[in-house]
């Protein structure tokens, strides 16, 4: 196993934000689908469908894609799933438990606003493609209404389920959680998200999990873009103590036409920044070449084996 260290901005939860943070963000435990860190995607699927809406299958299956639409890379086009259906992910090499993130998955969630609409699925994975362990998800939405096809998820409420992040962000996991050295197939399988226990999905500790439903459309359920194998680049977050001490950069600000310098330590790194619409505008080495617009952009920045993720301000 390789040991890599990695820095990213700690995630500080309060009574209603317990985990991590929408796709980008800070200390957001997922990957664009243009990092570096990607490697491969899966190669092959076998798909199981589940009804347009579990509890009228006279409406049928949906009928959005193929098994062929999760396979490869991110691309826009996906496979919906249905009610409860599901699709197994096979890889022409095993995915290897590394010291950070193993995978990612990704769905075609997006933002409105300030709020997120949000389809989830539970995650599995295997050795030999007959026994699977899940990882344990964790849903701390409120169960108190159904969230219909016009209503939002918070995603710092919710933990271990594929589409937590919008797109183009992957939803991260890591091998090392399950103890597993080594896995050749990936399931994701629907989440129902009915809040009437009759139908609903639950959690890993017995809580119903709300998302959108009914979606009586073709496209009913997860809709799966891309499932990409990571190489471990990314790591867990670190407490802000540890986040502070090792700050490359001078200022996290800058004014229009200045440049956004890092200390002497981090000189000759290599850096990339993105815009909040996940575009990247450049990348350049020990400083970031002039920003002549204003806004909030996300720097990325490489050096031996460290990476450092923070979100800077442009005024």
């Amino acid at each position: 196993m390789r040991y890599i260290s990695i820095i990213l901005l700690f995630a500080a939860f309060g009574t209603q934000a317990q985990f991590d943070g929408a796709g980008g963000e800070p200390g957001s435990k997922s990957v664009h689908k243009d990092d570096a860190s990607i490697v491969a995607w899966a190669d092959a699927a076998e798909v199981m469908l589940g009804p347009v809406q579990i509890n009228d299958t006279a409406q049928g299956y949906p009928t959005i894609g193929t098994s062929n639409s999760a396979v490869g890379p991110f691309d826009g086009s996906v496979l919906s799933l249905g009610d409860g259906g599901s699709v197994t992910l096979s890889f022409n090499q095993p995915i290897v438990n590394t010291n950070g993130y193993d995978f990612a998955i990704f769905e075609n969630g997006f933002k409105v606003g300030l709020s997120y609409y949000l389809e989830l699925a539970h995650v599995e994975v295997s050795t030999n493609g007959t026994d699977f362990i899940r990882f344990p998800s964790e849903s701390l939405s409120d169960t108190s209404f159904q969230t219909n096809n016009f209503a939002y998820t918070d995603p710092e409420r919710i933990k271990n389920l594929a589409g937590k992040h919008q797109a183009p962000y992957g939803t991260l996991f890591d091998l090392e959680e399950l103890g597993i050295e080594e896995v050749s197939y990936i399931r994701v399988v629907d989440v129902i998200g009915c809040v009437n226990d009759s139908f609903g999905t639950r959690d890993s500790k017995g809580r119903i999990i709300n998302d959108p439903w009914p979606t009586p459309f073709a496209s009913s359920g997860f809709d799966l873009d891309a499932v990409a194998v990571v190489n471990g680049s990314l790591l867990s977050v670190l407490s802000p103590e540890g986040y502070a001490k090792a700050n490359p950069l001078i200022s996290n600000s800058v004014r229009i036409g200045n440049r956004l310098k890092l200390k002497p330590e981090w000189e000759g790194s290599q850096i990339s920044c993105r815009d909040m619409n996940g575009r990247e505008l450049s990348s350049f080495s020990s400083e970031i070449a002039t920003l002549y617009t204003g806004g909030v952009y996300t720097v990325t920045i490489y050096k031996s084996n460290q990476i450092w993720v923070q979100r800077i301000i442009v005024y």
